[in-house]
């Protein structure tokens, strides 16, 4: 789930770290390497960032490239221990600075990453409790860091996505909030400014808070387009990293923008994808088919794709199971094939009551069993 968040950079990792000062600029490299995607270079700045810095910096940018696959695939369980290490080793060494200079910018800024981290990592794992307590600790001294220094732009981005989630819990969580004082405290009114302001004169993390500022603009209407917009800039600019790619195209899709989708995925299908993106990007193109009424298309393609896509399921993240499952529903019930038509759409909603899947394909699986799925 992420290829992230390449020759040009290849040159500047072989490049040896003299000085201190040369740790941020590296960092800002493995940045880059994860929005283009080459996961496994970012992986080398880190290794390097861990042993040669004498600051948790390589300890920080491991966090965020774990939660940025956490963000991919939650199902994701091989980084727990080394994210909780990972989490000692920043603490060991903000928490005392903190203590005798409670405005040191990074300490502040780096412990304020680092309950970020727990606090999205326990709320995967189910653990509230914790979730809530590093998430209001994260919020403070991100706060913190930013009042010290009302210039340091990236400090809004996990502020910014902090107040975010804050202000928009589940509501089952959220009417305990009078009484569970571990919840954070949101702030409509700086989550999303926060995020645009570091997409607009941020450093490091521009782009990085460029697609989190997109993902949270789609969950309205009014800010789809907003967010179409976001996408198509780091598609241009990252063409390599399908995940902005596959992004844009399930936002086409839920918007019944058919046309757009089948270009953004034709446009994919050209950089010649590895499996299994390559055939999940080709169950989104049979659904853009459908939606236009191309059944023989469709159904042709549906072929072709629905294999491979079985055999490479478990490399994708556990919500696009969700698409397959809609995408073979319904094509189920064209063909007439009613009753494998409504076995699906049930797993579909079974699916939906142990993970996360979109609302629109639990939605469109809920009027599958009401009544068969037709073509416009």
């Amino acid at each position: 789930m992420i290829r992230y968040f390449l020759l040009l950079i290849i040159a500047c990792v072989s490049i040896p770290v003299s000085a201190e000062a040369s740790f941020p600029e590296l960092s800002k490299q493995g940045t880059l390497l994860r929005l283009q995607g080459d996961f496994a270079a970012a992986a080398e700045i880190e290794r390097r960032l861990i042993a040669e810095a004498d600051t948790p910096i390589g300890q920080i940018f491991a966090l965020n490239s774990i939660i940025t696959h956490l963000t991919w695939d939650e199902t994701l369980t091989q980084y727990d221990a080394v994210l909780e290490q990972h989490a000692e080793t920043v603490f060991a060494w903000c928490q005392p600075l903190l203590k005798t200079q409670p405005d040191h910018v990074m300490a502040n800024y780096y412990c304020g990453q680092t309950n970020f981290a727990l606090s999205y990592f326990h709320a995967l794992r189910g653990r509230y409790f914790q979730a809530g307590q590093h998430g209001t600790r994260s919020i403070d001294l991100l706060e913190a860091a930013l009042a010290a220094d009302p210039d340091f732009i990236d400090a809004k981005m996990h502020l910014g996505v902090g107040y975010y989630v804050a202000d928009n819990l589940p509501p089952f969580i959220k009417m305990f909030s009078r009484v569970l004082w571990f919840i954070p405290t949101g702030n409509s009114a700086k989550s999303l400014p926060y995020l645009r302001d570091v997409v607009e004169n941020g450093d490091e993390y521009r782009d990085v808070a460029r697609y989190i500022y997109a993902t949270l603009l789609m969950d309205e209407d009014e800010g789809r387009l907003e967010a179409k917009n976001h996408l198509y800039t780091l598609i241009d600019g990252y063409p390599a990293n399908y995940r902005f790619q596959l992004r844009l195209i399930s936002l086409h899709l839920m918007d019944h923008e058919f046309e757009q989708s089948l270009a953004v995925i034709n446009r994919y299908l050209q950089t010649e994808p590895e499996e299994p993106e390559k055939s999940l990007a080709g169950i989104w193109k049979v659904r853009a088919l459908l939606g236009l009424a191309r059944l023989d298309e469709a159904i042709d393609l549906f072929r072709v794709v629905n294999p491979v896509f079985n055999e490479g399921q478990h490399d994708l993240p556990g919500w696009s199971a969700a698409w397959h499952l809609l995408t073979s529903g319904q094509i189920a019930d064209v063909r007439l094939q009613r009753e494998k038509a409504r076995t699906i759409y049930k797993e579909i909603l079974d699916l939906d009551r142990k993970t996360y899947i979109n609302p629109k394909i639990a939605d469109a699986a809920k009027a599958g069993l009401a009544s068969p799925y037709q073509l416009n």
